[in-house]
């Protein structure tokens, strides 16, 4: 552990991603008392809600093939594949807005959008453009261990993104969290393209015909993940959507704040160790080395931090809520105690997500999200109760299906490890 910890590049790179996180997402919590003061439960609601379809939204924006530029051995065929995300982005965008055109009214009555917000649900297509573009990136930029360059890039980001939300809200310019968002993710394309050529990217070997080339040989990804992918997207954010149309706007921007909360770990842990590990242990498959103490100790560390946060939140939760949010933000408090739960699960199943790409297992990974999906939509049957017992019902569900997802990780990582002992089997 100590040595894995302190004298390994996986340390070290996490170290630099991890603080690149932190000092990005410093920002927004910083400025999120100061926020929930300027704009009220409902305008976060409404943010909420447009945050949820565009995360659904973003996972199929480039059919998948964004994950797979860290695979190949050569960089030029992961250029191939980085163009080629950003051509099926702007396909993909384009039509979107067609559609957001034609049928803007009962998208929004759907979706149970205030009326007073209807108008930046168009910001949506070009938002998602960019985010999409960035993500592709940021896979570039971890294949080719640019860490540092991906940490300033958040930094980059959540500044602006920050200063121009408080900016608005003190002008009382209608819309504020929705242009904030969008300013920041145009930075964060500015400087990730600034970053892509600083990190052996190359326009040179991109090629029509190796574009083809790339979209064929890695077809299985949008073939057999795009719509499990979109479907476990969505049941990550419909409960959410659930009860913005059958309680209120109000309560979603409470439980926004409880996730939000809740969602700190995920942000500077999860993701930056996901992506390092991701890296890491493809790597090592190419060059058939065990990964298992590489898991074991990045699984204690999640457990130690996950205990940490469960103690805190029981102990001073309500309190903490009430001194950083104010009084009208204590019934977050409360939903985060039952949410906790599943949340700690989502914790440790998404940092090792990515087992799934490397070991190419996306098939058993895509029955699981359809299974996902299934599942969350249940909650249907339980929309007429009280929200404290629909949220129960949504936790219980979430725990059941992220013990399920454990177990599927857990086989592919000893199905490997034992081929590593046995060459033969």
């Amino acid at each position: 552990m100590k040595r894995f910890f302190i004298k390994s590049d996986f340390s070290k790179n996490t170290l630099i991603l991890v603080s690149g996180t932190i000092a990005a997402q410093a920002i927004p919590l910083a400025l999120h008392p100061f926020l929930r003061h300027i704009y009220t439960p409902e305008d976060f609601g409404a943010m909420a809600v447009f945050l949820s379809i565009f995360s659904m939204v973003t996972i199929v924006s480039a059919l998948r093939y964004e994950a797979t530029i860290v695979l190949p051995k050569e960089n030029n065929e992961a250029a191939n594949i980085l163009a080629l995300t950003f051509i099926i982005s702007f396909l993909f965008n384009i039509l979107m807005m067609l559609v957001l055109l034609l049928f803007k009214t009962p998208i929004v009555e759907f979706i149970g959008l205030p009326l007073k917000y209807v108008n930046f649900i168009f910001i949506l297509p070009i938002t998602s453009f960019l985010f999409s573009l960035y993500q592709s990136i940021n896979y570039w930029l971890i294949r080719q261990k640019a860490f540092k360059a991906s940490s300033i890039n958040k930094i980059v980001r959540r500044t602006v993104e920050g200063a121009t939300q408080l900016t608005l809200g003190l002008l009382k310019i209608p819309g504020g969290l929705f242009v904030g968002d969008f300013f920041g993710n145009f930075s964060n394309v500015i400087s990730g393209v600034r970053q892509l050529f600083k990190n052996n990217f190359s326009l040179n070997t991109i090629t029509k015909s190796e574009i083809v080339l790339v979209l064929k040989r890695y077809i299985d990804y949008p073939k057999y993940n795009v719509i499990p992918t979109l479907l476990s997207s969505a049941a990550s954010f419909l409960p959410f959507l659930f009860i913005n149309k059958f309680y209120s706007t109000e309560m979603v921007g409470y439980i926004d704040l409880s996730k939000m909360v809740l969602s700190i770990p995920l942000i500077f842990i999860s993701a930056t160790i996901s992506q390092v590990l991701f890296q890491q242990i493809t790597e090592k498959k190419h060059n058939l080395i065990s990964i298992k103490n590489d898991l074991l100790n990045v699984f204690y560390l999640l457990i130690a931090i996950i205990s940490i946060e469960a103690i805190v939140l029981f102990l001073f939760g309500d309190e903490l809520f009430k001194l950083i949010f104010g009084d009208k933000y204590i019934l977050s408090s409360s939903f985060s105690k039952i949410l906790i739960f599943s949340f700690s699960l989502n914790f440790i199943t998404s940092t090792f997500s990515t087992i799934y790409i490397t070991f190419n297992k996306i098939k058993i990974n895509s029955i699981w999200q359809v299974a996902y999906f299934a599942s969350i939509c249940s909650l249907l049957f339980f929309t007429k109760i009280e929200l404290i017992d629909f949220i129960k019902i949504y936790v219980c569900i979430e725990i059941i299906m992220s013990l399920i997802n454990c177990l599927m990780l857990f086989s592919i990582v000893k199905k490997y490890e034992t081929k590593m002992i046995n060459p033969t089997t």
